[in-house]
């Protein structure tokens, strides 16, 4: 998946207006200026997930994947995996796994 052709496809449908939207990427942009800050349009996309269209929240999740972005990554991409504090054995994780990926598949092609 290129996840920047992906972000700017998210940002386009869950902003239809296009100064809402230019507002929108500023306030992403403000995650990957820093050396630390890895994986940058796929972060920027995952924050997005989380916060919908709500700026407020947008402006948190930037904040934390500011302090590690793994977690943003994992709250986004695997949320059922990262509430548990140790992964079932068998069947129950092949579940989870498969509800996550169904999930965020499901959110990108929206």
């Amino acid at each position: 998946m290129n996840h920047k052709v992906t972000l700017s496809r998210k940002l386009s449908s869950l902003f239809k207006d296009e100064n809402l939207r230019k507002d929108v990427v500023e306030l992403l942009e403000n995650y990957g200026k820093g050396n630390h800050e890895q994986e940058v349009p796929r972060v920027r996309l995952a924050v997005l997930k989380l916060a919908n269209t709500d700026i407020n929240e947008i402006r948190k999740y930037v904040g934390k994947a500011k302090q590690d972005y793994r977690d943003i990554l994992a709250w986004a991409e695997y949320p059922r995996q990262s509430k548990k504090w140790s992964m079932p054995d068998g069947s129950k994780k092949k579940t989870l796994i498969e509800a996550d990926r169904v999930e965020y598949e499901e959110w990108l092609n929206t």
